[in-house]
């Protein structure tokens, strides 16, 4: 029987790399995925290694600050166990020419370190291949740049430049050039000498942190427990640990990237088990008279059985083998797009490892034989006495219980959702969940009951369809009505694939609808003014005392975010970080804000809130409450409420205003985000932003933006974040295309007596073709139509239940969903194009005589 399975495995080639190719398909993404996550790791634990390199101990701010006192610092650095000491730190800067145009980094970013050369380095000095090494006390100050960034950006040698962040200005001369493969070529690395950085970017009296090397033949354990106990306020970690933690942090983020991208390979894996599913039963179909005779020359069920599943797990292995290749592939793929795009990947390999070989040729080789499972023991249910009949294949299955269990399926699945809309008091995680095992139970009822569906909708369907064509349009019709299973199945891996990409669609148009809303009704400024990347770099404090001097300026307001609270509560929390909204001015002024009671003024020690979160906390117009600035300041101050306005998407919380925040927390500690402008009629909108972007082109770092420019802003990266779901998604609608170019060669295959009766009796070979054409299109048409319903009414509900979320009024795709039907039709004419050719070549006599 062994060699019974790997004869017939070799005899039907064709076959065989169908089958074959839908388990590549689900283990290329999912091997893929791991390397692409593992080469990421790779690069970030390569970057860590090279940072704590050789640090025998590394000292960083205790719990309770931000920094080190320079008083400790030189105590540590005066230790006889420590010879050499590094400064720790990085600053976020923005390079701009000598004409104040400033050099945008796009994906990358501009930053500026501490230079340390060989002898004085403790960790791996940076490898100057042009020019030479920084002095400190020179005006300018002297930096060496990336030489990547620097050809990237066309930075040349002895090139001034000025150095912005968020503290001032500075100038920089370019005296050389390092290699260094972890910076990628579209950022800018400076790196100036220890005391130039300490002057422009460390608050006096403090370092940012330590890197501490001891004599040859040091023990990292106990030189940190020295000065441990010597500085308890400090945290004072190895080397080893250091970087072993801050490896673990890194995996710990990119784990997000790769579930991710695992689920979708998952997806993809799915879909391809149904194309397998179907393919094994219609092999088991076409055998059953080798299975019979097989049977009746003495092989028992479980031998049969066995000898598909065996057939199953070389296929398995087979095509996930090749799927691991495949990953690797996609791999190199991504990092070619990536680079061509300006997104270079720093260098680290495909990321291949044993484990990103062994998970997706397990995954793949247990999905192929669960597939397979079904089939396998219908084939070892096959009687003798078959062999003895003229055919088998088109027998009728009975659907009664199959179909009975779809429909309770489909039933609970409907019930969950309704629950979950309904369940109005529950948290959002929760009703989503409910609606994530609706989607389940549904799914799982349509691939049950999906047979009996397809009677009474494809035949019909087929009529319609093929009415144009005539005799030929009819028999096609009735072809997909004799295998309403076989129909069903190929159906349902594109009505999957399409299902996925109508609810990410639908998201997406809901929340581009979401933004455009918020643009239009809540921001009330003319024009916006922020840092590069929509306040991700603060912008300068003078702003607001400079800008109503301009003319045709009315009134001004900012907008920024604090480490403070109200009454022991932050606005918003990340984990253990939380943040609350502090603004200059009134923000009815940058906001369109609806009053309940009270003013939008923040004069003096104010707060306002929204309506919800006064009333859940018992607040008031003239309540007071207590501002704090927890772990910063040991300082308080009272506030008092003085409005309470309607929901605000854009401040959904309390906000401060910055007279209060000022007063509790140190000197500098709150950097302006966002500026609003509004005009005072005198200049047209134009003339008003031209003079806007005159006062600030000194500033470098900020821009002007007009609510249009900040919603396209917005919308661009949903597009983008669109764009990549659908990459992925397509994998699924590949495999589904796929599947039906599988089913109409098999079927083909199947009937090769019937199409050699009908090219016999005077059916022109061009009729074949359009009849093969025309039940794929039946097929494909009737997937569509299930994915759409479904990915509606799944979308609609999962929207519903996010719609205290931001996500308020559900938009509907219609041009995506007529795109995705006229599809259908175009890929089921595509799909069918090889096995219709293939049929229409079948020679009549041969086949009759078969």
């Amino acid at each position: 029987m062994t060699k019974v399975s790997l004869r017939n495995i070799g005899a039907h080639k064709l076959r065989l790399a169908l089958t074959v190719l839908a388990v590549v398909l689900g283990t290329a993404f999912i091997a893929g995925s791991m390397m692409f996550t593992n080469m990421l790791e790779r690069t970030f634990d390569s970057a860590v290694a090279t940072q704590y390199k050789n640090a025998d101990a590394v000292v960083e701010p205790g719990e309770d600050s931000s920094s080190v006192p320079a008083d400790a610092a030189d105590d540590i650095t005066k230790l006889p166990t420590v010879e050499r000491a590094n400064l720790v730190g990085s600053t976020t800067i923005v390079a701009a020419t000598t004409d104040e145009t400033a050099i945008q980094t796009r994906q990358g970013r501009a930053s500026a370190a501490v230079y340390y050369g060989p002898d004085d380095n403790v960790a791996l000095a940076p490898e100057i291949i042009e020019g030479r090494a920084p002095e400190p006390g020179n005006t300018p100050a002297e930096a060496v740049l990336n030489a990547n960034g620097a050809e990237f950006y066309g930075i040349e040698m002895g090139q001034e430049l000025i150095i912005v962040d968020t503290g001032g200005r500075e100038r920089y001369t370019v005296t050389g050039f390092y290699d260094d493969e972890t910076v990628q070529e579209t950022s800018l690395s400076f790196l100036l000498p220890e005391a130039d950085y300490r002057e422009f970017y460390v608050a006096p009296d403090t370092v940012p942190g330590l890197l501490l090397a001891g004599p040859e033949g040091t023990d990292p354990q106990t030189l940190t427990d020295e000065i441990a106990s010597a500085h308890p306020e400090l945290e004072v970690r190895t080397g080893e640990v250091a970087a072993e933690e801050t490896s673990k942090s890194v995996r710990e983020a990119l784990s997000f990237v790769s579930y991710f991208l695992i689920a979708f390979g998952l997806v993809g894996l799915l879909v391809g088990t149904f194309l397998i599913a179907n393919t094994f039963s219609m092999i088991v179909a076409q055998r059953t008279k080798e299975f019979a005779l097989l049977r009746a020359l003495g092989a028992s069920r479980g031998q049969v059985t066995r000898s598909v599943l065996a057939e199953a797990v070389i296929v398995g292995l087979l095509g996930s083998v090749l799927g691991v290749a495949g990953g690797a592939g996609l791999v190199a793929l991504i990092k070619q797009v990536m680079q061509r795009y300006n997104m270079d990947l720093p260098a680290g390999g495909i990321g291949f490892a044993l484990d990103t070989a062994i998970v997706p040729i397990v995954a793949g080789v247990i999905v192929t034989v669960i597939s397979a499972w079904a089939p396998a023991r219908q084939a070892g249910r096959v009687q003798p006495v078959e062999a003895m009949r003229a055919s088998e294949s088109a027998a009728p299955q009975p659907l009664r219980k199959r179909t009975l269990a779809g429909a309770a399926l489909i039933a609970a699945g409907i019930a969950a959702a309704v629950g979950a809309l309904l369940w109005e008091d529950g948290a959002t995680a929760d009703r989503a969940s409910l609606v994530g095992v609706a989607a389940v139970a549904v799914i799982a009822g349509i691939f049950l009951a999906g047979p009996a569906m397809s009677l009474p909708v494809v035949p019909p369907l087929g009529r319609l369809i093929g009415a144009p064509f005539g005799t030929v349009g009819r028999l096609a019709s009735t072809n997909t009505q004799r295998n309403p299973r076989r129909t069903s199945a190929t159906a349902f891996a594109l009505m999957l694939g399409i299902a996925l990409v109508t609810i990410i669609g639908m998201l997406g148009a809901s929340m581009k609808h979401s933004v455009d809303t918020v643009a239009e009704n809540e921001v009330g400024a003319e024009y916006v003014l922020a840092g590069p990347d929509m306040a991700a770099f603060p912008i300068p404090r003078d702003l607001m005392e400079r800008l109503p001097e301009v003319d045709g300026v009315g009134a001004v307001a900012a907008y920024t975010e604090a480490a403070i609270t109200v009454d022991g509560e932050y606005s918003a929390t990340l984990g253990e970080f939380g943040s609350t909204t502090v603004l200059y001015g009134d923000p009815g002024d940058l906001i369109t804000l609806e009053m309940a009671e009270g003013s939008s003024s923040l004069d003096g020690n104010t707060v306002i809130a929204p309506r919800a979160w006064a009333e859940e906390r018992g607040w008031k117009v003239g309540d007071t409450v207590t501002i704090a600035a927890p772990g910063i300041s040991p300082l308080t101050v009272e506030a008092t409420v003085g409005g309470i306005f309607e929901e605000s998407s854009m401040l959904p919380a309390v906000v401060v205003s910055a007279d209060a925040a000022t007063q509790i927390l140190p000197p500098g500690a709150v950097n302006i985000i966002m500026l609003g402008v509004s005009g005072d009629g005198t200049v047209d909108s134009d003339q008003l932003r031209a003079n806007l972007e005159a006062e600030v082109k000194q500033d470098i770092v900020v821009q002007v933006k007009s609510k249009d420019d900040i919603s396209g802003e917005v919308l661009d990266l949903i597009d983008q974040m669109l764009f990549i779901l659908y990459a992925l998604l397509s994998l699924a609608v590949v495999i589904a295309v796929l599947g039906i170019v599988n089913t109409l060669t098999l079927s083909v295959i199947e009937r090769r007596q019937e199409i050699g009766m009908l090219r016999a009796v005077g059916t022109h070979r061009r009729q074949v073709r359009i009849m093969i054409i025309l039940e794929s299109v039946q097929m494909a048409f009737f997937g569509a139509v299930l994915g759409v319903l479904l990915g509606l009414g799944l979308g609609w509900t999962f929207l519903t239940v996010l719609a205290d979320q931001g996500l308020e009024q559900i938009v509907i795709p219609w041009g995506l969903v007529a795109q995705m039907l006229g599809g259908s039709v175009l890929v089921g004419i595509l799909a069918a194009l090889w096995p219709a050719n293939r049929a229409a070549k079948t020679p009549p006599l041969d086949a009759i005589a078969d």
